[in-house]
């Protein structure tokens, strides 16, 4: 049986994360009324893509910018299979047209 993926929209608030236990948290405000105001993930991954969506992420100290490229910066996202941490993004600017349509057509 296949899964229904969801799809979100969110902007990027802010991250919060810690290396040492490899997670952390990226904060949102909801786009769409259907998403949570913080999504779990895993710290290192989700830096890196951050960093290779928007730029100037990563700062001297190999730390998170907190006023770096990603905030507010709006992202369609979703959820790994037991919804509890981020499984992907893609920036609204990015999307494809048959994500777009996926996401509209969750709406309906």
């Amino acid at each position: 049986m296949e899964m229904e993926v969801k799809v979100f929209k969110a902007r990027i608030l802010g991250f919060q994360g810690s290396w040492m236990s490899g997670l952390a948290t990226l904060i949102l405000e909801d786009l769409d009324g259907y998403g949570p105001p913080a999504v779990h993930c895993e710290n290192a991954q989700t830096v890196r893509c951050l960093e290779g969506a928007f730029g100037n992420v990563i700062d001297n100290n190999h730390s998170v910018n907190p006023e770096g490229g990603h905030v507010g910066k709006e992202i369609f996202y979703s959820m790994d299979d037991f919804g509890l941490t981020l499984e992907c993004f893609t920036p609204v600017d990015e999307a494809s047209d048959e994500l777009i349509d996926y996401y509209n057509k969750e709406r309906e």
